[in-house]
């Protein structure tokens, strides 16, 4: 299982965006719901969720949670 060209590129990009203060997926989802509220009502972002909103542009699958969430979210708040 080789990576091609442009698979290698991302993950360079991938590797030299990490911080030290990233957050896992752990983390991440246990802060979601409410950075699903917060991102919601349109109010400032914490430090703890401005961490969670940079993981979720690298992690596909905590993007889709994010997603799902929100979305159910949103639909129960139109209900």
């Amino acid at each position: 299982m080789g990576l091609d060209a442009d698979q290698v590129q991302r993950l360079l990009a991938m590797v030299a965006d990490t911080r030290d203060e990233e957050i896992d997926c752990g983390h991440c989802l246990a802060g979601m719901a409410e950075f699903v509220e917060v991102s919601l009502l349109g109010t400032e972002l914490t430090e703890a969720l401005a961490r969670i909103e940079e993981h979720l542009t690298t992690c596909p699958e905590c993007s889709e949670e994010y997603a799902l969430l929100r979305e159910l979210l949103r639909e129960g708040a139109n209900s």
